[in-house]
C-alpha cells in the first residue's frame, strides 16, 4: 500500500515526523493518520512526495514495481529535464521583455517623426 511506502520514505528521510509533514505541506496529524492506515494518501500528496524526493521511484511508490530508489541515471535525467524546462521558461520571459522593449522604442521613434 502507498501508505506503508510513505512510512518507509519518512523513516528513510531522517526527519522527525513534524519536519517530514512540514516539508510535504501537511499537518502532523494528517501524516500520522496516513502512515497508520487510518486515511488514504491523496494523489496530491503522492505528487508532492515525488517532487520533494526525486530519487524515489514513482513505479515503486504507485505501482509497487521495482526498487524504492531510482537509478542515478534516471534521477539525473529528471534533473536535466527540469533544468531545461526552467531555462526555456527564462528564455521565453527574456524574449517577451525584449519584444516589449523593441515595441516601446519603435513607438518612441515614430513619435519623433
Amino acid at each position: 500500500m502507498i501508505e506503508d511506502k510513505i512510512l518507509q520514505i519518512y523513516t528513510a528521510s531522517g526527519l522527525t515526523r513534524g519536519e517530514f509533514a512540514l516539508k510535504l505541506g501537511i499537518a502532523n496529524a494528517v501524516l500520522s493518520h496516513i502512515t497508520s492506515g487510518r486515511n488514504k494518501a491523496s494523489l496530491d500528496l503522492v505528487i508532492t512526495i515525488l517532487n520533494h524526493y526525486p530519487h524515489i521511484s514513482a513505479d515503486w511508490l504507485i505501482l509497487n514495481k521495482g526498487e524504492m530508489k531510482r537509478s542515478p541515471m534516471e534521477s539525473n535525467i529528471e534533473t536535466i529535464k527540469q533544468n531545461l524546462l526552467d531555462y526555456t521558461s527564462k528564455i521565453k520571459n527574456t524574449n517577451t521583455l525584449a519584444i516589449n522593449k523593441i515595441q516601446e522604442l519603435e513607438k518612441e521613434i515614430n513619435d519623433l517623426k
